[in-house]
């Protein structure tokens, strides 16, 4: 017999799937997404079916609509349920020979669809529609639309959740295909409050129709190609002037009767450095193998080579095992740096599971108490026991008493996000992520860069000028606490239940309730619901204390007031998560301080947020019925046969595909004869070819015009006049201030031809570099220059070979790479300015001796 339509094999007979096609639309305003997904399921089958569908959701998503389309004619609206009561009314709905359609929230990013009772013949489009925040792109400073399509399989059993007790989920049975081909289609509108200025996708081809009807804040994207399924996750850049500026704005919620403020920046603001603690702990199982594994050893070669001078560190390596590279953290050194390095370069993922609670625990129980300690994680993050490992980490926060953080990376088109955000979360770092078509150099120097600053604290948001606490009511909640445990065997009565009165309302309600750490260049969101009676302030004011002082900034509230529910939304998700975490002002809240928070408490109110703001949680789960007539019911009757669409398994999570790891080539882009440097014009990014000599590179503009200024940097040459010793200092520690094509260079040398430079090229030079920040004398770093030794840069007049070396680094990198690769080499850079630095204090105090 032929079987027609979508197949998957269960115990070795062929089943007819159900789905049919998938359709997305996604509108994009500014820093918030609003997704529609719909999913067409028609019953080829003889008999009455049931579909079970489990599909992916970022665990910061907010479901909110849900609604069943029966045959094109009738149309079903879900509404919101405490979770065991929607899967009874779903369950008797099917037994009786109704149509039943409902949505339950697996895990915190992983949600089932239960399509009942379709009929012989029928087509049922489910539309689910949620809201989410769109992440700050650190890499090209841009907000990042993610589309997630594949449940990456997981490591270790998922475990029991007593909040799927009741529910209709089948526990693991996640079934897995490479065929899963329904049709997809996607379509995505942005609409932007200012010019949108670019827009690309690092996943997928896209077509990009830009000014839409005249306006150029409008655009809309499609998928380029027609295809079956989306093999990994769908990723969009947008690029839009003002996005990173500060913002507030509040929306008037008619069927709350509440105002909702969101705040919104990407801050920038500078502080200084303190001696740090940075562990390393790098995914290295099997899951990892190919892409991630290359780009998890390239990025922490870079961070190795990027680590400041006064800091510990250590290196651990994960899987089914793990190992350390130091017993403790040791201090950033040239023994220590270069076993490191060569540690980082021979890694392979070749450590079979994925166990991350064993070496995150190793590395706080061994980290420094002197000092702040920042854990960074890079990571797939295929693995199920993500509970287990948050309260971990954030009981290692507790312990340090908010002097370590934990900073996660996700790397691959798979991740899972939910991991990768709440270890973040818990440990007060922030997450980033990269797929196999991405550089993470970027973002992983941007995390460092805030790791090594000590953590701000005291944060304070001023919402509103009313004294709302003191006038406050003492509302309170009567609850019965968790009852103890009878023995059986023991003659002691039970003592009664202990009745504790909680602190549940507030007019105010800040979303996340404890403010989320603020770092430069990681966007930051807050929310407020606030009661109509309250009244909110002209400026939003948020302070801080950083160890360099007190932070203040002042945000104006737009005046125009939005009418709707999507901010509400968002932040009643945050409530949710807060509650979900431990973290919400129930928890938080001083006149709830020493009390132990009951777990049904938590469980009401997150089934009163559910269903106020009609949203999905592990509580609360969306129910549609679609009641028949007689006829139907009847023919329905029976009940039905139970299908599990199967998600499709990408490549990435095929054990079987390896990608080898290629090294990078050591070849340089340098030929003999005349020098020619590329330089890029930022505007029209057009190239300039200009003749750049090896000692124009090095010294400045003076020191090139003029011979006569040439002042020999012997140690056994005495330089007479505090004048001088400035002049040698400035010359020396500001390189290459002067513009090549501005004058004609008086020494002539042997000069290199240059191409357009490259990211390996960067990193090629940099192996150069001692972790110190110098560049020592070697023949190879001549070479590089197109020079045998030290004797080619005679005319230069620098006899000091280190400080040569220096010189000629530092103008390099300044000239030829920091421009189109300032993040990737501004650490290394600023290191060898601090060394040269160093070694022109150093000779001067010698020479203040004559």
């Amino acid at each position: 017999m032929q079987i027609y339509g979508l197949i998957y094999v269960a115990n070795y007979h062929p089943c007819p799937v159900p789905l049919q096609n998938v359709s997305v639309e996604a509108n994009i305003v500014d820093m918030i997404a609003e997704t529609t997904v719909y999913q067409t399921y028609k019953n080829i089958e003889s008999n009455p079916i049931e579909a079970f569908y489990k599909f992916p959701l970022h665990e910061a998503t907010a479901v909110c609509k849900f609604e069943a389309e029966i045959d094109g004619k009738r149309n079903i609206k879900g509404i919101v349920k405490e979770a065991k009561l929607a899967t009874k009314e779903y369950n008797e709905a099917i037994q009786q020979g109704q149509g039943a359609y409902l949505l339950e929230q697996h895990q915190s990013d992983v949600f089932q669809c239960s399509i009942g009772n379709i009929t012989a013949g029928q087509t049922v489009v489910i539309k689910i529609t949620y809201v989410t925040e769109l992440k700050h792109d650190a890499e090209t400073e841009k907000v990042r639309f993610v589309f997630p399509t594949a449940i990456a399989p997981r490591y270790g059993s998922s475990g029991y959740s007593p909040a799927n007790d009741g529910k209709k989920l089948i526990p693991d049975a996640i079934s897995y295909s490479s065929e899963a081909n329904y049709y997809l289609d996607l379509a995505v509108t942005c609409r932007m409050t200012s010019v949108i200025q670019s827009i690309e996708s690092p996943s997928h081809h896209i077509s990009t129709e830009l000014n839409i009807d005249g306006n150029p804040n409008v655009s809309k994207i499609t998928l380029a190609e027609q295809i079956t399924y989306l093999e990994k996750d769908f990723i969009l850049v947008v690029k839009s002037l003002g996005l990173d500026q500060p913002r507030a704005f509040v929306e008037y919620n008619p069927k709350t009767e509440t105002n909702c403020v969101m705040l919104t920046l990407v801050p920038k603001f500078a502080i200084n450095t303190i001696m740090s603690e940075l562990i390393f702990v790098i995914d290295r199982s099997g899951s990892m193998q190919g892409g991630p594994m290359k780009k998890a050893s390239e990025a922490l070669q870079l961070l190795l080579r990027s680590l400041p001078e006064d800091c510990f560190f250590n290196v651990i390596s994960f899987g089914s095992h793990f190992d350390s590279l130091f017993e403790k953290s040791q201090p950033y050194s040239e023994n220590s740096f270069l076993k490191a390095l060569k540690h980082a370069q021979e890694m392979t993922a070749n450590y079979g599971g994925t166990e991350i609670y064993n070496p995150i625990k190793w590395a706080f129980d061994n980290s420094r108490n002197d000092m702040p300690t920042s854990v960074f994680l890079l990571t797939d993050g295929q693995v199920n026991n993500v509970d287990q490992i948050v309260e971990l980490i954030k009981s290692c926060e507790e312990k340090k008493k908010g002097d370590a953080r934990f900073f996660s990376i996700g790397i691959g088109d798979s991740v899972s996000h939910n991991l990768v955000e709440s270890v973040s979360r818990a440990g007060k770092g922030y997450a980033q992520f990269v797929t196999n078509n991405e550089r993470m150099d970027k973002k992983i120097l941007g995390m460092l860069k805030n790791a090594i600053k000590p953590p701000i604290k005291d944060y304070n948001i001023t919402w509103t000028n009313q004294i709302v606490e003191d006038v406050l009511p003492m509302e309170t909640e009567s609850v019965d606490v968790d009852k103890p445990t009878i023995s059986f065997f023991s003659d002691n009565a039970t003592p009664p239940p202990v009745v504790q009165n909680f602190f549940t309302d507030i007019k105010i309600q800040q979303a996340p309730f404890l403010i989320p750490p603020i770092y430069p260049g990681v966007r930051f969101i807050v929310y407020c619901i606030l009661e109509k009676s309250v009244e909110t302030c002209k400026e939003i004011i948020l302070s801080a204390n950083s160890h360099d002082g007190p932070m203040k900034l002042s945000i104006p509230l737009d005046p125009v007031i939005l009418q709707g529910s999507k901010i509400h939304t968002l932040a009643a998700r945050k409530l949710i998560q807060d509650l979900d975490d431990g973290t919400s002002f129930i928890h938080k809240h001083p006149r709830n301080s020493g009390k132990m928070i009951p777990v049904s408490l938590i469980r009401e109110q997150i089934v009163k947020l559910g269903i106020t703001y009609t949203l999905a949680s592990k509580y609360t789960s969306f129910l549609a019925i679609d009641e028949r007539d007689n006829k139907v019911v009847a023919e329905a009757q029976s009940l039905p046969n139970k299908r599990i669409v199967p998600t499709r398994l990408n490549s990435a999570s095929r054990r079987s595909l390896v990608m080898p790891t290629s090294s990078l080539s050591s070849s340089q882009s340098f030929l003999s004869s005349r020098v020619s440097a590329v330089t890029t014009s930022s505007r029209s990014g057009a190239m300039l070819y200009e003749p750049i000599s090896i000692p124009s590179m090095a010294m400045s503009a003076s020191l090139v015009c003029n011979t006569s200024s040439y002042m020999s940097l012997s140690e056994d040459n005495y330089v007479s006049g505090v004048v001088e010793r400035r002049k040698l200092h400035s010359l020396l520690a500001k390189s290459a201030i002067y513009k090549p094509s501005s004058i004609e260079p008086v020494i002539s040398a042997i000069s290199v031809k240059m191409k357009p430079p490259k990211i390996e090229t960067l990193y090629s030079f940099l192996d150069f570099q001692s972790f110190d920040g110098s560049f020592l004398p070697s023949n190879k770093f001549y070479s590089w220059f197109g020079k045998n030794d030290s004797k080619d840069f005679e005319n230069i007049e620098i006899k000091n070979e280190k400080i040569l070396c220096l010189a000629l680094a530092i103008a390099y990198l300044e000239l030829i790479m920091l421009e189109t690769f300032k993040e990737e080499c501004e650490m290394c850079y600023e290191k060898s300015k601090k060394a040269l630095k160093k070694k022109l204090t150093v000779m001067n105090k010698r020479l203040m001796r004559f």
